[in-house]
């Protein structure tokens, strides 16, 4: 999934720049390994910010509701589904949003990564397709993604945003 963070910078550069949107909303890397933050962006300078992995895991959607301006957004399938709640409800207007769809093969719940490693500290985490491997200070382990996967995308059949 990380081949997208260069789509995604690129799409809110042109975004932002082309002023099709006032604001992009993101993620970042976040300052403690698998815990990404989400972001929102008004200056195209910034979008080099923006970041995708299997720990973007918050929705977005919390971001949208009551805001008046034009709104670039990453949304994976589940996302996508939630938006539409938030237009129907009247939280936003479609006509406000400009949305980046993303596939996704799900999110790791970094709490059950926590367990497996017996709550030892975590400074660096690496993706590499299939698996990650997470390093600590006096240990390193690789671990397959689709046996850390949070509850809901083990569950999910909607891993492309309509």
């Amino acid at each position: 999934m990380l081949a997208y963070t260069e789509k995604i910078q690129e799409t809110a550069r042109k975004l932002l720049k082309d002023k099709t949107v006032d604001v992009f909303i993101g993620y970042k890397k976040g300052t403690v390994p698998m815990m990404n933050e989400p972001v929102l962006i008004r200056d195209p300078d910034k979008a080099d910010m923006l970041y995708w992995d299997s720990f973007c895991g918050l929705n977005l959607c919390n971001y949208l509701t009551k805001r008046e301006d034009r709104i670039g957004i990453v949304a994976t399938g589940c996302n996508s589904r939630n938006m539409v709640t938030h237009i129907i409800e009247n939280q936003i207007k479609r006509e406000q949003l400009y949305i980046v769809g993303i596939p996704c093969t799900g999110m790791i719940d970094h709490r059950a990564v926590d367990r497996e490693v017996g709550h030892r500290e975590i400074v660096e985490v690496k993706e590499d397709g299939d698996s990650f491997t997470v390093t600590g200070r006096d240990f390193e382990e690789t671990l397959e993604k689709k046996d850390f996967l949070q509850l809901n995308c083990r569950i999910c059949r909607h891993h492309k945003p309509q």
